[in-house]
């Protein structure tokens, strides 16, 4: 199975969904953190947005959250380094 790795601006969301229409996508596959109530609203999903917009289906995974907050105190001891 190929894989692509490409750098976009613009809505997440949006680039994403224009990204599966230009590459003929069958199906999207997706990490999602799961938000709800305030924080989803305050802060919106862009899974949410491409499982609305896309014209091919959608697999939406909950991420790991410990796998997730490791990975951003990472991030965040190499900015600092």
């Amino acid at each position: 199975m190929p894989v692509t790795t490409e750098v976009r601006g613009g809505a997440p969301g949006s680039e994403i969904v224009k990204a599966a229409v230009g590459y003929g996508a069958d199906l999207i596959v997706m990490a999602t953190h799961g938000r709800s109530g305030l924080p989803h609203l305050v802060l919106g999903s862009v899974a949410e947005h491409v499982i609305r917009h896309a014209r091919c289906p959608v697999l939406a995974v909950r991420a790991d959250e410990s796998q997730t907050t490791r990975e951003a105190e990472s991030q965040k001891t190499r900015q600092v380094a």
